[in-house]
C-alpha cells in the first residue's frame, strides 16, 4: 500500500513540476487563422477546437454580422463573422469557412466564423509590432513575421466579454 502512495506522490509532484514549468515558458505556438483577409493568432488556451461550420439557423433582427446559431454536438453556439464584426469585409458565403469555438470557461457559447486556419504558428519567430492607433482592445499583440507576413492576437476572452459583441439584437 506504501508503494502506491508513493507513486500517487511521484505522479502529482510531476504534474505539478510540468504546469510550473510551462506557466514559466508559456506556449510556444499559437493558432493561426484568416478572417476579413487578414493574418490572426490566438491562444490555444482561448479556444475549444475548431470545427466547419455547420448548418447555420438564420435569426432575425440581429446585426449583419451574427451569422446565426449552430448546433456543435448537441450545445447551440451564437456564430459571429469576425471579418464583418472587425469591419474588414463581407459576410462569407454559407457552406464556406469554420467556427472556433471560445473557450467554455468564458460562460458563453460564442463561435467566430472565420475563412480558414493556418496552422500552429511558433510565437518565437515574431518579432512584436507597435499597436496601431485603430486597435480594438481585444486586439492583445502586434506581430511581423521574417516572411515580412503581418499577426494580430485576438484575445478570445476580452472578446466575448465585450458588450459590442454581446448586444447582436438591433
Amino acid at each position: 500500500m506504501k508503494d502506491k502512495q508513493s507513486l500517487r506522490d511521484f505522479q502529482t509532484q510531476l504534474a505539478a513540476k510540468l504546469k510550473a514549468a510551462q506557466a514559466a515558458t508559456g506556449p510556444s505556438s499559437k493558432l493561426g487563422f484568416i478572417a476579413g483577409g487578414r493574418n490572426w493568432l490566438v491562444s490555444l488556451e482561448q479556444v475549444n477546437e475548431v470545427v466547419t461550420v455547420p448548418e447555420l439557423i438564420a435569426v432575425p433582427w440581429v446585426r449583419p454580422w451574427f451569422s446565426g446559431v449552430a448546433s456543435v454536438r448537441g450545445a447551440l453556439y451564437g456564430c459571429t463573422d469576425l471579418g464583418v464584426f472587425l469591419g474588414m469585409s463581407e459576410a462569407l458565403p454559407q457552406g464556406e469557412a469554420h467556427l472556433l469555438l471560445a473557450h467554455p470557461r468564458f460562460g458563453v457559447n460564442a463561435a467566430l466564423r472565420i475563412e480558414r486556419t493556418l496552422g500552429l504558428r511558433a510565437v518565437d519567430g515574431l518579432m512584436p509590432e507597435p499597436a496601431p492607433d485603430t486597435a480594438s482592445p481585444w486586439v492583445a499583440a502586434h506581430w511581423r513575421g521574417s516572411d515580412d507576413q503581418v499577426w494580430a492576437e485576438l484575445d478570445v476572452e476580452k472578446l466575448v466579454a465585450a458588450p459590442a459583441f454581446l448586444e447582436a439584437g438591433l
